[in-house]
């Protein structure tokens, strides 16, 4: 029932959020070829990862709150109480809602990646499929540390504050990695998406992905905390 209640919740921002990605892949398969050579990085440096974590605030939730389906809400919703009184853990409930954003989160960026190869002639006549996976695969992990940050964000946050929260943020980090070259290259998880991707690099950003894994789990264990220690 957690999995069928947190589906309904997130269905159409996930649809919205497919919505978009395709208008965007059509507008980059519109480019002339010409100018594509010159487009094309940027998009998959700066923009890919730019709108995936827009979607990574969208797709979060509200920690166990129930939140309605498109909308950004003020206060509890009026089922609280309700989702409360069920007969698990919050754990179970944190655990089950962030998994259903998460898995909706890779659903897309493995979509994306699947119409980046096959209506970019460009990418599809400079890039193997292996390593478009491989692009994929770096994706997702390294947005999951920007996933579960708007999951911690959720636990103390109103939901219409959680997404501006997360974007400010996600701006923050990425304006202290451009302007201090000197913080070590293993965590710069937005370069790992950018020119040390797979895509541009031929290697897979190890020691990026590791960190961000580790930091995910950082920002889960401390939701779960706030989740277990806050009166609703």
């Amino acid at each position: 029932m957690l999995w069928y209640k947190g589906w309904l919740e997130t269905r159409l921002r996930l649809l919205f959020s497919v919505a978009l990605l395709s208008l965007l892949l059509y507008l980059m398969s519109r480019t002339p070829h010409g100018a594509a050579h010159g487009v094309a990085p940027v998009f998959l440096q700066t923009t890919v990862p730019t709108f995936m974590a827009v979607f990574c605030a969208m797709l979060a939730g509200a920690g166990i709150a129930t939140q309605p389906a498109f909308q950004l809400t003020k206060g509890l919703h009026g089922s609280m109480l309700f989702t409360l009184s069920l007969p698990v853990t919050r754990l179970r409930l944190l655990a089950v809602r962030a998994a259903i954003g998460w898995l909706e989160l890779a659903a897309m960026i493995g979509f994306l990646c699947c119409a980046i190869w096959l209506a970019i002639p460009l990418v599809r006549t400079t890039v193997t499929p292996f390593a478009m996976c491989e692009y994929a695969a770096t994706l997702i992990v390294c947005l999951s540390s920007v996933y579960f940050l708007s999951v911690l964000l959720a636990t103390f946050l109103e939901d219409q504050w959680r997404v501006q929260g997360t974007m400010l943020v996600y701006g923050g980090w990425w304006w202290v990695y451009l302007h201090h070259a000197s913080l070590p290259a293993s965590t710069n998880i937005f370069q790992a998406m950018g020119k040390a991707s797979p895509l541009f690099s031929q290697t897979m950003p190890w020691p990026a992905m590791v960190f961000s894994l580790a930091l995910s789990a950082v920002f889960f264990v401390a939701s779960l905390r706030v989740v277990q220690t806050r009166e609703y």
